[in-house]
């Protein structure tokens, strides 16, 4: 895949367009050709001031804090008010369910939380909740202790 071709995913994925199927770019894109259009339209995405850069120690270190001063934290891809993925997307949900306050993290904006905080569990994937200062898993995990009345109880014991 060449530079463009990446660009234009990216703007994409920012502007919150679902890529497209191959045969509808087919499409679009002969559709473009005839009428002398460009393929894609090019928008400018407001994206704010860079995130600081932060060394292994000090994201370490800040993993440790946000994990200790959060009753209900989760490491997730994107916001609770935008999750990037479906994973990410159940779990919020399944905390909305309970009706609790939560914290998140997007570990999409720094590559080396994304490595720390799954160093920091052991565990290979995100999301991941913590509760009480205790890793409890990543999505299975939170569905199956939903389904169990497990979740219910470790986030009733937390917030208490």
């Amino acid at each position: 895949m060449g530079i463009r071709s990446r660009l234009k995913r990216r703007l994409l994925t920012l502007a919150g367009r679902d890529q497209e199927r191959p045969a509808e770019r087919a499409d679009r894109r002969a559709t473009a050709s005839a009428s002398g259009a460009s393929a894609l339209p090019i928008t400018a995405v407001p994206t704010g001031p860079p995130a600081p850069v932060l060394g292994t120690e000090e994201v370490r270190a800040s993993i440790e804090e946000d994990v200790r001063n959060n009753p209900v934290l989760l490491y997730m891809k994107g916001s609770a008010l935008m999750p990037k993925c479906g994973f990410s997307a159940a779990v919020v949900e399944i905390l909305r369910q309970h009706d609790v306050s939560f914290e998140t993290r997007d570990v999409t904006t720094n590559a080396t939380l994304r490595q720390e905080i799954k160093e920091f569990s052991d565990w290979p994937t995100l999301p991941q909740l913590y509760i009480g200062g205790e890793f409890v898993g990543g999505c299975d995990i939170v569905r199956e202790m939903n389904e169990n009345g497990e979740l219910s109880a470790a986030l009733k014991q937390a917030l208490n």
